[in-house]
């Protein structure tokens, strides 16, 4: 079993790189909009996916921050539960889970730069988007969480930490409502993207 202080240090890491990519062209997206005084073309509705995405991203964020500061004071509040009682097993689960949390801090960063001052949360984009990381996801802002929330779960290794699994869920059905909209804009156009470019996974065969 990896040492809490060393995943505390893995978890500011990811969080540092997290935010020094993300967070400026954020800032700027949102500032742009705000400036031209753009409207949202859409809304989404307030449902049990939206309710559980929203807790799920809030408890992931929480963690995100808590780690590596009870790790940073000594104080390890997340005990370990392992899943296999052969410590080796559980090693090699944590490691898998370190794996997955840093691609998915690679795909958010990569994704984000990709995406540069577009949101579609202020509306449906001009041109679909289908170079740098959504050439080989679609979702890739979507993915990355489904992938903390997974890597978490086998880092932690807390029942405590389970729940952030339902955010996959949330995610997953999230980005259906979305796609529904680029199909309606984009129409063939984004039909044809779906069926070379994974939601979430990168095709090992594009079509």
């Amino acid at each position: 079993m990896f040492d809490y202080q060393v995943i505390g240090i893995f978890f500011a890491i990811n969080l540092t790189i997290y935010l020094v990519v993300t967070l400026p062209l954020d800032i700027v997206t949102y500032l742009r909009n705000s400036e031209s005084g753009k409207e949202r073309s859409h809304q989404i509705e307030t449902n049990f996916t939206m309710i559980i995405t929203f807790l799920t991203t809030g408890y992931l964020w929480v963690l995100y921050f808590v780690v590596p500061i009870t790790a940073l004071l000594n104080r390890q509040i997340f005990l370990y539960q392992p899943l296999s009682p052969f410590d080796i097993l559980n090693t090699l689960i944590q490691s898998l889970g370190l794996v997955i949390v840093l691609f998915g801090t690679f795909v958010a960063s990569w994704g984000r730069i990709s995406r540069g001052k577009r949101a579609f949360s202020w509306g449906v984009p001009k041109k679909l988007e289908k170079e740098g990381m959504y050439k080989y996801i679609r979702h890739p802002l979507y993915a990355s969480y489904c992938y903390y929330f997974l890597g978490f779960a086998m880092i932690l290794q807390n029942v405590l930490i389970l729940p952030l699994l339902i955010g996959i869920y949330g995610y997953y059905d999230l980005s259906k409502y979305e796609e529904g909209i680029l199909v309606d804009h984009f129409g063939e156009e984004y039909n044809d993207y779906k069926k070379r470019v994974g939601r979430f996974f990168p095709r090992l065969r594009r079509e």
